[in-house]
């Protein structure tokens, strides 16, 4: 009887899915399916956190090569200007941008504008 009694309780256990019903399975692992949504919002949210950073980091990205190729023109100028010190014309162009200095039989020539 007790033999009996432990195989009807086994047996009432291992009926498939399909007997007891989606419901039946839904009840039972209830738990289950509401971990894998929260696992699933909190996905969502971290996904979306991270196109933002991606997306921000691009525009730093993009305004740090702006800022470079600027630097490099720069630097390209730089490196001109201290290749041609030696030059008596370039000499010549710096001072009279620098200090204002005409060369002999020029004349320097001024526009002042009505301060009414």
């Amino acid at each position: 009887m007790i033999y009996r009694k432990v195989r009807e309780e086994h047996s009432l256990r291992a009926t498939p899915c399909s007997q007891r019903g989606v419901s039946g399975l839904i009840r039972q692992s209830w738990w289950v399916l509401l971990f894998i949504s929260a696992c699933f919002l909190v996905f969502l949210h971290f996904s979306e956190k991270k196109n933002r950073v991606i997306s921000s980091l691009g525009q730093h990205l993009s305004c740090y090569r702006v800022q470079k190729a600027k630097l490099l023109q720069e630097n390209e100028e730089l490196k001109l200007q201290i290749n041609s010190q030696s030059d008596p014309a370039w000499i010549q162009l710096t001072l009279m941008k620098g200090l204002g200095l005409v060369p002999e039989g020029q004349l320097k020539v001024y526009f002042h504008g009505n301060n009414d």
